[in-house]
């Protein structure tokens, strides 16, 4: 199971051209690679409209317990998270985790800073065993990340998992299911690969985090031959 977050934002006029959002990091919170190969992961931010893009700098840093394991290369859009190749640990949960740190700088034309935004994600990578030994089983996730929207806006979410091999997209079914406090805010539609999370138009509340969560279940079933 996953909680997915939503965080209503509010419109802020800076200039003719320029708005705010809630700043967050939208690279996926977790995911995996087979042991002994390194994983490279993009990091993203929800800063990428065309001024943000043309006046914004991002910056990533890392921190924790694991953060030997991990390397950051490449600046502003170009960056990226490198787990090192890592052999899998009987016994063990072979999850290793890195917080990761953004700072979003806009500036303006005359490129003094107009305003600093920053925010942090702990990204999670799982081992797995190698597929060549046979015993290749990656942990069933849900690999939607949280969202943001502005207000009175209703929300589509794309419902995602990490099973998309060949035969599991030909013999593979997907189901979710939603539950929590905020589960009225949401609805669930289509099937399988089409599924979608619907978050109700809401307004925004000043003196309210605009934070309204919900807990998804994802099923799996792989059916050999032909379904039943």
């Amino acid at each position: 199971m996953k909680v997915i977050k939503l965080f209503i934002t509010s419109i802020l006029l800076l200039s003719s051209f320029q708005t705010f959002a809630a700043f967050s990091i939208t690279t996926a919170a977790n995911v995996s690679t087979p042991e002994n190969t390194d994983k490279v992961i993009k990091l993203t931010v929800n800063k990428n409209g065309f001024n943000e893009v043309t006046f914004g700098k991002r910056k990533f840093t890392m921190s924790g317990k694991d953060v030997n394991k991990f390397t950051i290369s490449g600046e502003d859009l170009k960056s990226k998270l490198t787990f090192k190749a890592t052999a899998f640990e009987a016994g063990s949960d072979n999850t290793y985790s890195v917080n990761i740190k953004a700072e979003f700088r806009f500036m303006t034309e005359t490129s003094s800073i107009a305003y600093t935004q920053t925010t942090e994600k702990t990204i999670t990578v799982t081992v797995t065993k190698n597929p060549d030994n046979g015993e290749h089983v990656p942990t069933f996730r849900i690999t939607t990340a949280n969202v943001s929207t502005p207000e009175n806006t209703d929300k589509v979410i794309k419902l995602t998992v990490n099973k998309n091999g060949f035969n599991e997209l030909i013999f593979g079914r997907r189901k979710f299911t939603m539950s929590g406090k905020d589960v009225n805010k949401f609805t669930i539609s289509d099937e399988d690969l089409k599924s979608k999370l619907t978050f109700k138009a809401t307004a925004f509340e000043a003196g309210s985090d605009n934070t309204y969560s919900v807990n998804i279940k994802a099923e799996f079933r792989f059916m050999t031959g032909l379904p039943p």
